[in-house]
């Protein structure tokens, strides 16, 4: 027999000495223990036993075995060489970026687009300078490529230092991973490595447009959630 916390929802089991105690209630009465979980009083009464003895007569379920659920394919990036999308917003007061990406060609493109739409971009020499630098700026765009230290993006320094990032200060930082592991705009990539944004590093020569396209969007999402917060100072 289980006993299951209205408020939390969370199940409890019964012993024989609380069946008893139960058995031995007089019609009307009750008995009340607290919920392990939330601290909630949970109310018993006698009609609990009925309810025990007619679940235990009534045939064993099946096992409910999960089924394997596909993703949704990643967007459709092909009007990227072409750049032409329904922009609604200007990217603007958005003062600071780092950029974490080995020096090359991909890194002045990202460096540039950024520089392009208004950012103060900087580059880090090493997760050690990024990591100092995270003690002095509070950053609004953050881009890492996953190859910067040679390590897997799971073993990166920095990537675990904005996973654990508070909240309080995350919610403000536009976090964006560049890899060949990565599908433009694939949000469940992005959920899945707490980040904002991913992009596959063949399309870094659109970083731009890419920008110019996520960044509104997730002003639009979070904007009005993120000003309440201020409101409230949280």
């Amino acid at each position: 027999m289980k006993i299951v916390c209205t408020a939390c929802g969370k199940a409890h089991k019964t012993n024989a000495k609380l069946e008893t105690s139960l058995k031995s209630l007089q019609p009307g009465s009750s008995l009340r223990m607290k919920c392990l979980q939330c601290g909630e009083q949970i109310v018993l009464g006698r009609e609990l036993l009925g309810k025990a003895a007619s679940s235990s007569g009534q045939q064993t379920a099946q096992p409910f075995v999960a089924k394997r659920i596909k993703p949704p394919e990643p967007p459709d990036t092909s009007w990227l060489e072409d750049g032409i999308f329904e922009e609604d917003e200007i990217v603007s007061d958005i003062p600071q970026s780092m950029v974490l990406m080995p020096e090359g060609p991909g890194r002045e493109q990202v460096v540039k687009a950024l520089t392009g739409l208004g950012y103060r971009a900087e580059t880090a020499m090493d997760t050690n300078h990024a990591l100092e630098r995270m003690q002095f700026f509070n950053y609004s765009s953050i881009v890492l490529h996953s190859g910067f230290t040679g390590d897997r993006l799971a073993d990166n320094e920095f990537h675990r230092f904005m996973c654990a990032m508070n909240m309080a200060r995350r919610r403000y930082i536009f976090y964006v991973l560049i890899g060949s592991e990565f599908k433009t705009f694939y949000n469940i990539q992005a959920l899945a490595e707490s980040a904002n944004l991913v992009v596959n590093e063949k399309d870094t020569p659109y970083f731009g447009v890419i920008l110019r396209k996520s960044i509104p969007d997730y002003e639009e999402l979070f904007g009005p959630y993120m000003e309440e917060l201020k409101v409230q100072r949280k």
